[in-house]
């Protein structure tokens, strides 16, 4: 069976998103080793749990990313996640009760999923954000909370498409920089989440000591 672990093929480039993959992978990671090491019921329950919370807001995220720049492959890519919410309900009461064989069918699922998911759905939502945002001078925590604009139509794309955007998920994932421990909006991968003054003052030392 495929392994769940992050790697450096799973990164799309996006500091938000790339942080929520790796906590992501982290909470599956954690329920596949409790299952494999054969934990107590409580403890699987728990990191199922943990798990289906993230996916839930992180979901949520990705989705509301997507209609902020009108992606035009957001059916398609919310399908995906469709396919997430729908196994995780069939399939969650039944890990929970001790099923054996429905424990094994989610994680061979899930670590072909993450994976797949990660390092080709993701990627090109993320390269086609990553252009909306530099031809418009924008991103995405300032269009957080604008008007909601329809999203485009065609006939493979859900009736959920048309959903408005909401003040919701962004504002709650707002963490704490490592340095100063403000609050911070922007992630950087490097020694953790550290927001954009703290990077800007150790470039500028670095620039310095040359």
């Amino acid at each position: 069976m495929r392994r769940i672990q992050w790697s450096s093929e799973n990164e799309v480039f996006i500091a938000q998103i790339d942080a929520e993959h790796r906590d992501l992978f982290q909470l599956a990671e954690g329920f596949e080793r409790a299952v494999t090491q054969h934990a107590p019921p409580l403890a699987i329950r728990e990191h199922l749990s943990a798990f289906a919370a993230h996916v839930a807001e992180h979901f949520s995220h990705e989705e509301w990313l997507m209609q902020s720049v009108e992606y035009p492959s957001y059916g398609w890519h919310k399908q995906q996640h469709e396919t997430v919410r729908r196994r995780l309900k069939l399939l969650g009461p039944l890990i929970e009760s001790g099923d054996s064989e429905a424990t094994s069918l989610f994680l061979e699922f899930l670590a072909n999923w993450l994976n797949d998911h990660t390092s080709v759905t993701d990627r090109m939502m993320a390269a086609y954000v990553r252009n909306y945002e530099r031809a418009h001078a924008t991103n995405a925590f300032e269009r957080w909370g604008a008007p909601a604009r329809p999203l485009p139509s065609p006939a493979n794309v859900h009736a959920t498409v048309a959903e408005t955007l909401e003040t919701g998920p962004f504002p709650k994932t707002i963490r704490f920089c490592r340095i100063c421990n403000r609050e911070t909006t922007h992630e950087i991968k490097a020694r953790g989440l550290v927001c954009q003054k703290c990077v800007e003052r150790s470039v500028s030392a670095d620039l310095d000591r040359d």
